[in-house]
């Protein structure tokens, strides 16, 4: 089953109707209450990172249904001229972004670190998104070679638990990871960026 998809943008109000679509969605995959509100707090995150993230966005998002797999697919398009990527990247370097704090937070960090690096090698941008606790694997980079970023929770999630031992920061982000609602949530969460564009699908079986 695949749903209908919505626009949203900046505006509270076409922010807020999303809720409405999510709910109809949920009641024909038959979810109950409870998974239905799952389904809403994931939409409502997502849709929150995305506008602290970015001052203007249009985007579409949309649900499939295979049993009781659901995915949640957003894609957006940023409004990213050069001298936004610049204004960005000048409030990353004065160490205002530095003090993101939550899971949530860093995951917006590295979309909008990828959003500005368009251009840049990707051993700038790695050195860069790595204070955020952003975790680049070669194999996945490969494997998208047309995408400037692939991220995933699954491969974020074993890394980090792995890098624990290395330092404090890996134990912070595993903590922030640990008490995020939606890597509670999400069995696995997909990023891919191009130019200014955001693919983002958050997989849940209920």
């Amino acid at each position: 089953m695949v749903s209908d998809k919505f626009t949203v943008n900046n505006d509270a109000q076409r922010m807020a109707a999303a809720r409405y679509v999510t709910e109809s969605f949920a009641e024909q995959a038959g979810l109950d209450g409870r998974n239905a509100l799952r389904l809403e707090l994931l939409v409502e995150e997502t849709l929150g990172m995305v506008k602290t993230m970015l001052d203007s966005f249009y985007g579409q998002i949309w649900f499939t249904a295979d049993g009781r797999d659901v995915e949640i697919h957003f894609e957006a398009t940023a409004d990213m001229d050069a001298d936004k990527k610049e204004e960005l990247l000048s409030v990353s370097s004065t160490g205002k972004n530095v003090a993101a704090k939550g899971f949530m937070a860093k995951l917006g960090e590295m979309i909008s670190g990828a959003l500005r690096s368009a251009g840049r090698s990707i051993d700038a941008y790695g050195q860069e998104t790595m204070k955020y606790g952003v975790v680049h694997t070669p194999e996945l980079m490969a494997a998208y070679p047309d995408m400037m970023t692939i991220w995933t929770l699954q491969t974020y999630r074993v890394d980090l638990d792995q890098a624990r031992t290395d330092g404090d920061f890996a134990e912070e982000a595993w903590d922030e990871l640990e008490k995020s609602i939606v890597a509670k949530l999400a069995d696995d969460i997909a990023v891919g960026v191009r130019g200014d564009r955001i693919d983002l699908v958050i997989r849940k079986k209920f």
